[in-house]
């Protein structure tokens, strides 16, 4: 039933998703020649949308290599000389904002249509489909309409906005009780709740696989959910709100979606690790083409053992620009740092960095996992003063507040403090 109610959906809505899953499959089979072969005339009719902007209007017979790299910052200010004006976009999509403004992305219709087929390629590989239970422990929009829509696609959308100690309880007596065979989270989400269960030594169902994006899946987070869901795959999507750029395949490869986005690495250090440039091949109405998404990543050199020719991210490094400046001129990397903390953090359940570059201030609030433990305060405090060069304010909370999208930033520039 639920199969037929997808159908009817799609024809509704003007999706075509089983269509498009078929011929995205098919790209598995491919040789490496026939994906760039695709990639060229993708590109080309890319280009025949792109010159009708003014930005673009002299690049008709430009090749990808010749057309520049602008700043996120240059395509927010320059936001209607990008625009294709050939017709009205689709939807009309912001950012996170997570290092700056929110920007605002026009999304085609072949953009969406794009990321909702590599989810299914996704299910497909894990001998899944879309009419299985889900349950996405997400940003979640709140409306009747879409309570009735989600309900007829057999999905449980639950809110990562504010997860504290009651909020989880209940986010895993629905999980229990659904027994959802998928489960998407943001990964700080998902992390607050195993760490209450493991708290209360709760049991969870295992559902057939756990995938997860938007925010970076360090290795304390991924250690806690195969901990929690041994009888689960794990599984990592590396999406933006500009494409959907990899997914993880069986073998735990990253696999570039390269029959949407071309993946361009530049500036690489000696290890080959470098800033991510995307070329969203659908993005008819606001062309990204070479567009810097701020990540850092490493390509790999070799093919899946899974046979697939796509090319292989090996490593995801996250945001180049998240970092706090210092008065010295220096700066604290976020990620050069989590893991250190979270081995002195035995007795925290989750904490979050905020700084005031103007003032040199920095408050570490942290939500404690045990009362009648102590916490050690002096250990982190000297850190931050090595790291910082400044004092650190030590506060406990019951609950860190999500950023409007739902993500978690661990580490906070903040000018109320």
């Amino acid at each position: 039933m639920r199969k037929y109610l997808n159908t009817l959906i799609d024809r509704v809505t003007g999706f075509p998703l089983e269509a498009s899953l078929r011929k995205v499959l098919a790209m598995d089979k491919w040789s490496r020649q026939e994906i760039e072969n695709y990639q060229l005339i993708m590109f080309d009719k890319l280009k025949q949308y792109a010159v009708k902007s003014s930005i673009y209007k002299d690049f008709k017979d430009k090749n990808l290599n010749e057309f520049p790299v602008f700043s996120r910052d240059f395509y927010l200010s320059h936001e209607k000389e990008f625009l294709t004006h050939f017709r009205k976009p689709y939807r009309i999509i912001y950012t996170s904002g997570t290092t700056g403004l929110p920007r605002k992305i026009y999304v085609s219709k072949e953009m969406l249509l794009a990321k909702r087929t590599s989810h299914l390629k996704m299910l497909s590989w894990y001998g899944l489909k879309r009419e299985y239970k889900e349950l996405y422990i997400g940003w979640a929009e709140e409306n009747l309409f879409l309570k009735i829509y989600y309900k007829i696609k057999n999905k449980i959308f639950l809110s990562s906005y504010g997860i504290d100690q009651k909020k989880a309880m209940k986010y895993i007596e629905i999980l229990n009780s659904e027994k959802p065979r998928i489960i998407f989270s943001y990964p700080y989400a998902l992390d607050f709740i195993l760490a209450y269960a493991e708290t209360l030594n709760v049991k969870l169902f295992q559902p057939k696989i756990i995938y997860t994006g938007a925010e970076n899946l360090f290795p304390h987070i991924r250690e806690r959910i195969i901990k929690h869901f041994p009888e689960s795959k794990l599984v990592n999507e590396y999406w933006s709100t500009e494409a959907n750029i990899a997914v993880e395949c069986p073998m735990g490869n990253m696999h570039i979606d390269e029959d949407t986005v071309i993946v361009e690495v530049i500036n690489k250090d000696k290890n080959g690790v470098g800033d991510i440039l995307i070329t969203n091949l659908f993005s008819y109405d606001f062309p990204l083409i070479r567009y810097p998404l701020g990540d850092r990543i490493a390509l790999s050199d070799n093919y899946c053992p899974c046979g697939r020719k796509t090319k292989i991210i090996s490593k995801i490094y996250g945001r180049v620009n998240d970092y706090f400046p210092l008065p010295n001129g220096k700066k604290f990397v976020f990620l050069e740092h989590d893991e250190q903390l979270i081995n002195m953090c035995t007795n925290i359940l989750a904490y979050q960095v905020l700084y005031n570059p103007e003032k040199h201030k920095g408050v570490f609030r942290y939500i404690k996992k045990n009362a009648e433990k102590n916490i050690d305060h002096e250990r982190i405090t000297n850190y931050f003063t090595k790291y910082l060069t400044t004092d650190i304010l030590l506060e406990e909370v019951k609950v860190i507040e999500n950023e409007p999208s739902g993500k978690y930033k661990i580490f906070k520039i903040s000018d109320s403090i």
